[in-house]
């Protein structure tokens, strides 16, 4: 038999591997983050007719005389480049720009924070944990009826609970699985910055936050200042408590009000319906002219043995007080110009209860944030994201999920929000961008020229095959 014959057939095998890797691109052109694969070929093992001679004295050297058995495939490769962006004004859409893949799992919510998958802060690897773990770069995300985070086939997506790094309010956690997943308020604008838990756990955006109680037992450094007063009544040197000059106000203990308070302090006529000039400080209370005087405390006595407050505004009051106890002093009038009515201060008590999420946005980091019914934002989480040493090495599963092998690497996760910065290795991931998914990276123009090409290398193949065929006729006929 003719050895052009059979090399023709593995000719013919590896173009039709091609041609189902070029097909299987091309039907994956409209795929969310697909990557595109490619074919490679090799030269099988080559027939020695005659050895390789060196030059002796009279003759020069001569060549090896090989026949070649045909060709085989030597690897099909994933091409990991970064798809185009396609725009889709869908709050749940995110796509990665740059490196990184989504995390995601699945299996059972875990019983704690700890019952997440844990991350090593140094190496940055996942352990952990009873959850079917897999990666993804398609950010079509969804929320079920509990408000869980999941891909469109209900795989869970993992991310960091957060918290405040300092404060009254930093042992709320951002999704407490201690409490059966409640979702806690975390001021992402906190003075003090924000940090993860350290555990990868099921995200969650829900209807609603829960927004605990103020504890303010020293003076309030957030009180607005709206005058003009010389600088020195500020604390420079952040050694005081409060900043020199300014009125106290605090509460004994957690405050108890079923609604958020607003408390201000400022300069006004105690009787203005007074013809006399009766001036002084103030406490104001949600804007109600309680006209109570700043040096004394604000509870349910003053309250009621106030001349200016009808019996409406007093039981209002006192329903947003529920209890707690204001305690204010007035500012030093020595630290001020003469026109007092320059100066005044405000402060917000938070009572204990969930706040409506009006709308949510996720950050470039992944950081989740929702804006509450009153307007404040608070964290909700991180998403993760993970990269790997060999991401060609990625074997696919289907459904756009991936999972590591031994060719690809652990998986290396990116460090949370408020990370030790020595380990911190979040600038080396790709940002996340709403409202956005990433399309397929496959070029049409150029799996058709490779189409075209593989049907020609395939056609040629069979036609060595039918030439073949003819020269072993010609043979046979010689007997006749």
């Amino acid at each position: 038999m003719l050895r052009s014959m059979y090399s023709a057939i593995s000719g013919m095998k590896v173009n039709q591997v091609k041609l189902d890797v070029t097909g299987n691109n091309i039907s994956n052109v409209g795929t969310t983050a697909f990557k595109g694969s490619r074919v490679r070929f090799q030269d099988m093992l080559s027939q020695n007719v005659s050895q390789a001679l060196g030059p002796g004295r009279n003759t020069g050297g001569v060549n090896p005389r090989q026949v070649g058995l045909g060709v085989q495939v030597s690897g099909i490769d994933t091409i990991v480049s970064q798809g185009m962006m396609q725009p889709t004004s869908r709050n749940l859409d995110v796509a990665m720009d740059g490196t990184g893949y989504f995390v995601v799992a699945r299996g059972p919510l875990p019983d704690s924070n700890a019952g997440g998958i844990s991350v090593d802060q140094a190496s940055h690897t996942m352990s952990g944990g009873n959850f079917e773990v897999s990666f993804t770069r398609d950010g079509a995300l969804a929320l079920d009826h509990e408000g869980n985070l999941l891909t469109s086939d209900g795989y869970r997506v993992m991310g960091y609970a957060l918290r405040e790094n300092g404060g009254t309010n930093a042992d709320a956690l951002s999704i407490d699985y201690n409490a059966n997943g409640y979702v806690n308020f975390v001021d992402s604008d906190s003075e003090y910055g924000l940090i993860n838990s350290g555990n990868l756990v099921p995200l969650r955006i829900p209807d609603s936050v829960h927004v605990k109680a103020d504890n303010i037992s020293a003076q309030a450094k957030e009180m607005n200042y709206t005058g003009s007063a010389d600088k020195s009544i500020f604390d420079t040197d952040n050694t005081k408590s409060g900043m020199e000059g300014y009125p106290t106000i605090k509460t004994d203990g957690v405050f108890k009000g079923k609604k958020d308070i607003n408390i201000e302090v400022k300069y006004t006529d105690k009787d203005k319906d007074s013809a006399t000039d009766d001036k002084g400080w103030m406490v104001f209370i949600n804007g109600k002219n309680t006209y109570i005087e700043a040096a004394t405390d604000v509870d349910d006595s003053n309250i009621d043995s106030s001349t200016i407050l009808n019996a409406d505004e007093k039981a209002a009051l006192k329903d947003l007080l529920n209890g707690s106890k204001i305690t204010t002093t007035a500012p030093d009038e020595t630290k001020m110009e003469t026109d007092k009515t320059k100066y005044s201060w405000s402060f917000n008590l938070r009572a204990e209860g969930d706040k409506k999420i009006r709308s949510f946005s996720i950050e470039k980091d992944g950081i989740l944030k929702a804006v509450l019914d009153d307007g404040t934002v608070s964290a909700l989480g991180q998403i993760a994201t993970a990269s790997f040493k060999n991401p060609a090495g990625l074997t696919k599963l289907g459904k756009n999920m991936l999972q590591n092998s031994a060719n690809s690497g652990q998986p290396i996760l990116r460090s949370g929000i408020g990370s030790d910065p020595a380990y911190d290795n979040g600038d080396g991931y790709g940002d996340m961008l709403q409202g956005m998914l990433e399309m397929s990276n496959i070029d049409l123009a150029e799996q058709f020229t490779d189409m075209i090409v593989t049907t020609r290398a395939f056609q040629a193949a069979g036609k060595m095959i039918s030439t073949g065929d003819e020269i072993l006729q010609d043979i046979i006929n010689l007997k006749r």
